[in-house]
């Protein structure tokens, strides 16, 4: 090396020729590169989903069957009430997917400790491909069906019943009592009353199908508010939807849930906008004002409520909010 090399220089080819030196013949030096990773593939699909909590003794678990929805040109008869101006802010304030209206499915399934019952319990991939699950939830959460003893139908819409039955002759809950108000047992059965169902034929023999293989094991009963349909499960009517719709609050130890069908199945836009009328309702008008009644009802009380188009886990809180209210979803508790 020649002398007129810098001190720090020598110094510093020394050092890596020493190093160099020390590594073993075997071990091979780094590559230039790194070579592809392999990614695992995405899996896709999800497992049964349930969640619960307890009311007072009782254990309320919630079961997600599934989604539905609509397109955007349906969106003005689903809500004749609102024009285009008036609804567009709401759906973005939403983060509403682009393609029309889209709402869960669910299903509610109560441990009494006298009763195992499921209020409603789902539709069928037969009638709409994206519901059919609560089934396979309801066995994921340790229940299976043959040890629901009753099913508590709010009305028999096939996201709410075809989980019934999908084909009319199999029973998917051999054991239970199907509940359901005598009102709208006939309507959804008296060919008389078909001119009546605003989603036409198509919907009539679906909630026939559903309810036919149980033949003796339906009882149905008056609209009444405060009925015990079940000891500790009391009605709670709200025509409209269907002339028979009802919820259901539970009560246990001082605390309640108000359980309901289709007093909403946009949240936030319609308890935004709880006056406007909804074109699947029969009366659209007794329809607003059930839905006017309930939600002064739970938010006066506070009640908890859950229903089948909650969004998921499926229950929560309504809050007034001046001429109308804001869903506070209860976040899922694991304790």
């Amino acid at each position: 090396m020649s002398g007129n090399t810098p001190s720090f220089a020598r110094r510093a080819t020394l050092l890596a020729a020493s190093t160099l030196a020390a590594v073993p013949a075997s071990v091979p030096l780094p590559a230039q590169a790194d070579a592809p990773r392999a990614v695992p593939p995405q899996r896709g699909g999800n497992p049964p989903r349930f969640h619960r909590i307890k009311v007072g003794d009782v254990e309320v678990t919630t079961l997600l069957d599934g989604g539905m929805g609509g397109t955007n040109e349906g969106i003005r008869g689903f809500f004749p009430d609102a024009r285009p101006e008036e609804i567009a802010p709401l759906r973005e304030k939403a983060f509403a997917i682009p393609q029309g209206l889209h709402q869960p499915v669910g299903a509610y399934v109560l441990n009494t400790g006298r009763n195992l019952a499921m209020i409603d319990c789902g539709g069928h991939s037969s009638f709409i491909p994206t519901t059919g699950g609560a089934l396979d939830a309801l066995r994921a959460s340790g229940y299976s069906p043959e040890q629901v003893d009753t099913v508590l139908l709010t009305h028999i819409h096939p996201e709410h019943a075809l989980g019934l039955s999908y084909d009319g002759t199999t029973r998917n809950f051999p054991n239970a009592e199907i509940v359901l108000t005598q009102i709208d047992h006939q309507f959804w059965t008296d060919p008389g009353m078909e001119s009546r169902v605003p989603q036409g034929q198509r919907f009539i023999e679906a909630a026939r199908r559903a309810i036919r293989p149980y033949g003796d094991r339906i009882r149905t009963t008056e609209m009444r508010e405060g009925l015990e349909v079940i000891p500790g499960v009391f009605m709670d009517p709200a025509p409209g939807h269907t002339p028979g719709h009802v919820s259901y609050r539970v009560t246990s130890q001082n605390e309640s849930i108000l359980i309901w069908g289709d007093i909403a199945h946009q949240m936030l836009i319609q308890l935004a906008r709880p006056r406007w009328r909804v074109g699947v309702d029969v009366d659209g008008a007794m329809g607003v004002q059930s839905r006017l009644r309930t939600l002064d009802m739970v938010s006066t009380e506070r009640l908890l409520i859950g229903g089948v188009h909650v969004p998921w886990p499926g229950f929560g809180r309504v809050v007034k909010d001046g001429e109308g209210y804001l869903y506070a979803p209860r976040p899922a508790q694991f304790s």
